[in-house]
């Protein structure tokens, strides 16, 4: 179907040559995957140098390289047609998308997570300092929690699990595969927010 030049596009899209717009992870743990993926379904491509746009040879098909955690408001928002992200990432965008099928990579949960042997129910980091890079998900889940003092939430992007050694967080909300980097950093899974994939 993304290949399907039949595709009616976006209401709020500007008309451009009749072309699919296509967001695709830029870099990333699923950009190679997902690049051989469109390779293998005949999206034959010459992306130059630099550039985050590549035309398809035989197909009027677009794909725009874009960071990860900005697809979904790009699709949202109707700047490219359609595109493959994560579901934690559609839900952190809070933009309404159609979800037109799972791919089954990146398979991995968001999760609260404290100091090993600190916490046991997630309600006990209500009120207190969390960081994660997930801050509309995070306020969200530990709204439901609070029975006092607003949680205090701050987003960064990177090295999340960093931040309760450094001392900065009580606990953290962050995307957990296998949980070793979890675990290295002296930490442990508290309560699941949401399980999600590619």
């Amino acid at each position: 179907a993304a290949c399907d030049p039949q595709l009616v596009p976006h209401p709020e899209r500007h008309d451009r040559r009749g072309e699919l717009l296509f967001g695709v992870p830029k870099k990333g743990r699923l950009h190679e995957k997902i690049v051989g993926m469109l390779k293998g379904a005949g999206l034959e491509y010459k992306r130059e140098a630099r550039l985050d746009i590549a035309h398809c040879r035989d197909l009027p098909v677009s794909l725009v390289f874009l960071p990860a955690a900005d697809i979904a408001t790009y699709v949202g928002e109707g700047d490219v047609d359609m595109g493959i992200t994560g579901e934690d990432i559609i839900a952190e965008s809070e933009v309404d998308v159609i979800e037109l099928m799972r791919l089954g990579m990146g398979k991995c949960r968001l999760s609260v997570q404290a100091p090993a042997g600190s916490t046991q129910d997630p309600r006990q980091l209500a009120g207190k300092r969390v960081v994660t890079s997930f801050p509309v998900l995070t306020k969200k889940y530990f709204a439901g929690l609070e029975t006092g003092a607003e949680t205090k939430v701050k987003c960064i992007s990177g090295s999340v699990e960093a931040s309760c050694g450094l001392g900065l967080a009580d606990g953290i909300v962050d995307l957990v595969e296998t949980g070793t980097t979890m675990r290295a950093a002296g930490l442990e899974e508290v309560s699941v927010i949401m399980h999600t994939e590619t």
